[in-house]
């Protein structure tokens, strides 16, 4: 019988991972930072949001598609975590993910595309370099959102309204193995220039929340998260001010909370996901 896993429960799940990802990146050399939620709470609560069920980091170009190589050929335990990369037929976002296997943690979103690995994750966003003008600078969101509408059209991601629904499948007039390579060295041409900004456009954040000065980033700060400490970028109060507003470090009040729907997925930490997808 399916056992009733509580938002805490996948919390101290999450928290696993990320603790091993983080003793992989320091053994690496590798420098990520938390984002989004992530960040809020290990800023707001010291720890997870409490009705929060992921957790997301990014990293800047470099540091992303070399964690990437890496992991691939030095994953200290390829038994327990897999890899799912980005811009693949199995999985079609442009953002990667380190699961876990013989776990399910199946998202109603995504239960459509049954190539994917639907184990227990954590994300891995990657930060593009972007110039500081803002016309530019929309113009590479607007290359980012066309591809990732269509790779929502190639994952079965079932559309919420008519008007997603109609953007996803006039993707394929525009998109295909061709045009997708194009409009994504569009997104990174900016990666050899020294850039004032850096920006995350494959994430569900609007134009105006998605881009920040490259010089909030800094050193790493090791803040404290539920029973560990994990890193946030050295100016991480002046990125959340952007992300979330000036007020982000005040709990929303109810009637905002109830506009945060419960996900939707099926759990299970220690049967293969495999087994539901049949």
């Amino acid at each position: 019988m399916q056992k009733k896993y509580s938002v805490k429960e996948i919390q101290n799940q999450l928290l696993f991972i990320i603790k091993d990802f983080d003793s992989f990146c320091k053994e690496n050399k590798i420098t990520y930072y938390l984002m989004g939620g992530s960040a809020l709470g290990a800023m707001r609560h010291k720890g997870f949001i409490p009705w929060d069920d992921d957790i997301d980091v990014f990293l800047t170009y470099e540091n992303y598609h070399r964690l990437l190589n890496l992991f691939e050929s030095k994953n200290p335990d390829k038994e327990k975590y897999f890899l799912q990369r980005e811009n693949t037929k199995a999985f079609p976002l442009f953002l990667s993910q380190i699961c876990v296997n013989n776990t399910t943690y199946i998202n109603d979103q995504w239960r459509n595309n049954k190539k994917q690995h639907h184990g227990l994750f954590m994300d891995l966003m990657c930060l593009y370099a972007t110039p500081k003008n803002k016309f530019r600078r929309y113009i590479q969101y607007c290359a980012a959102m066309l591809l990732k509408v269509n790779a929502l059209e190639r994952a079965s991601y079932p559309p919420h309204n008519i008007k997603k629904k109609c953007l996803m499948v006039a993707s394929r007039l525009v998109v295909n193995r061709f045009t997708r390579l194009l409009i994504h060295s569009y997104v990174r041409k900016y990666e050899n220039k020294d850039t004032e900004y850096v920006g995350h456009f494959f994430g569900r954040a609007r134009f105006k929340f998605t881009s920040f000065p490259r010089a909030y980033l800094g050193a790493p700060r090791y803040v404290d998260f539920e029973d560990t400490k994990l890193p946030v970028m050295e100016r991480v109060e002046d990125y959340l001010t952007v992300r979330f507003g000036p007020q982000w470090f005040e709990m929303p009040d109810q009637k905002t909370l109830d506009l945060y729907p419960a996900h939707g997925s099926l759990v299970d930490f220690e049967k293969d996901y495999s087994y539901y997808m049949k």
